[in-house]
């Protein structure tokens, strides 16, 4: 409990000097929860240290519910950049398809074609393997002015209270392959409550803040750490701080700086 206390503070000391980062992880994506309705909401914060000019704002406004053996999810995201302002809206899915295997979907759509794709969508497979082992296979759509066509992959282990997740997205454009890595660990507290720390290179195009980025960035280096703490029985807060090293151009680079900051109601 003291280790926790500590940990806890140090990331509120993190967010209050603007030290922020990006949760990868949807609001309410935690297989764990046992309750039937949630809802959820989401603010997050980037700013850069040269070349974009205005802090970027992203919130994230969820709906969910559980019908028998499917989770539904509605999400509604509001983004200012650019002092240009757009709205997504998304559905998820997260069918059990048996005992071992479930699936996600995803459909989501923007008005305007401004700051998020016109459409995207996505389908994964995931798989429980022996000894705590999971697996995923997917692929993902995205659509700006052209098609990008994204194919993901993961692997990841159970070990005692630690959860460790190794996954991939590979993009073919201009006969090349485009390809990003990200390494995750967790660090359960309890059955549903974790501190996580991420580990990455490319652009994921399940993080809502990156998106924009896939027509415009080059390389990406990133590293995030996130906290998922249950207060009292029906609230989940979520806190995130992170950092990347963005590649603009051939010889040029700038710095971003992110935090998000989630609550989750559960009825």
């Amino acid at each position: 409990m003291k280790r926790y206390r500590l940990v806890y503070f140090l990331l509120l000391i993190f967010n209050s000097i603007h030290f922020p980062g990006q949760a990868q992880d949807s609001l309410l994506s935690n297989k764990k929860d046992t309750t039937l309705n949630a809802i959820g909401i989401k603010y997050d914060l980037s700013f850069f240290d040269k070349g974009v000019g205005k802090p970027w704002h992203l919130i994230t406004t969820e709906y969910s519910r559980k019908i028998k053996k499917t989770s539904l999810i509605a999400r509604v995201n509001y983004a200012h950049r650019y002092s240009t302002s757009s709205v997504q809206f998304e559905g998820d899915a997260y069918p059990v398809l048996s005992r071992k295997i479930y699936a996600y979907v995803n459909v989501g759509y923007s008005p305007g074609n401004m700051l998020f794709p016109a459409f995207r969508s996505g389908m994964s497979l995931y798989f429980s393997l022996p000894a705590k082992f999971e697996t995923e296979a997917g692929a993902r759509y995205l659509y700006f002015d052209k098609p990008i066509y994204i194919y993901t992959a993961s692997i990841g282990k159970y070990y005692k209270q630690y959860w460790f997740n190794a996954n991939t997205f590979l993009s073919p454009q201009n006969s090349n392959i485009s390809a990003s890595l990200f390494l995750k660990s967790r660090y359960y507290l309890n059955d549903t409550d974790y501190i996580m720390l991420l580990l990455g290179t490319g652009l994921s195009p399940d993080n809502r803040v990156d998106n924009t980025l896939f027509n415009t960035y080059l390389k990406s280096k990133k590293a995030e750490l996130s906290l998922r703490r249950s207060i009292q029985k029906h609230y989940i807060l979520f806190l995130n701080t992170g950092f990347s090293h963005q590649q603009i151009q051939k010889d040029e680079y700038i710095n971003q700086y992110n935090m998000s900051i989630g609550l989750q109601l559960g009825f």
